[in-house]
């Protein structure tokens, strides 16, 4: 019974042995190394006229191809999608520095997004909200909100956006999304607000 289990042995280890040979480096001009492994019966999709080398394909780890972004994890975050897509979501509120009402670029993207929603839908039309925080009198609080959603609006038109479907009102220092008084909260009710509908 021992000779048996032995001479089973012997023939797994040479069968094993004759079923593939050791993979060969393989240079084409121009592309990172490959790894062919021979194992009989396998093309290795190489059309340089060589009847050898047949066997599977198998690019390094850390070959050009992964740093193309197929199959590469930089600049993913967790997320797989990110690779295929790159997906902004805005808010329909535009911040403001203390007394100004000038769009930054980062507000001028969200506008401008907003913008072509209104443009894909010919039946949206705008209500810009312009809002400040509690400092300043009431009077210079509604005309600086004033000037904030105008500003907006504005931009909407020169996205292509047309005038009577935007609506402007301010309601000055009047709706605090934050009622405290320090800067955390004044920076949130510098503010023009977007309701689309």
């Amino acid at each position: 019974m021992f000779q048996l289990k032995k001479i089973f042995a012997v023939v797994a280890v040479a069968s094993l042995g004759a079923c593939s040979s050791p993979p060969d480096y393989i240079e084409r001009s121009g592309e990172p190394d490959v790894i062919v492994d021979t194992a009989p019966g396998v093309h290795d999709g190489l059309d340089d006229g060589s009847e050898g080398g047949s066997g599977v394909e198998v690019l390094p780890l850390n070959s050009g191809a992964q740093s193309s972004g197929y199959g590469s994890t930089e600049n993913m975050d967790g997320d797989p999608m990110k690779n295929f897509q790159e997906v902004e979501m805005f808010e329909p509120i535009i911040y403001f520095e203390l007394d100004q009402y000038e769009l930054t670029d980062q507000n001028t993207k969200v506008v401008k997004h907003f913008a072509q929603e209104m443009l894909n839908n010919e039946r949206l039309t705008v209500k810009i909200k312009g809002h400040t925080d509690e400092r300043g009198t009431p009077e210079y609080n509604l005309a600086l909100g004033e000037r904030r959603a105008k500003s907006v609006a504005e931009a909407m038109m020169l996205f292509g956006v047309a005038e009577p479907r935007i609506e402007v009102i301010s309601y000055g220092e009047e709706m605090p999304v934050d009622a405290e008084s320090n800067e955390a909260a004044w920076q949130k009710n510098r503010r023009a607000e977007l309701e689309i509908r």
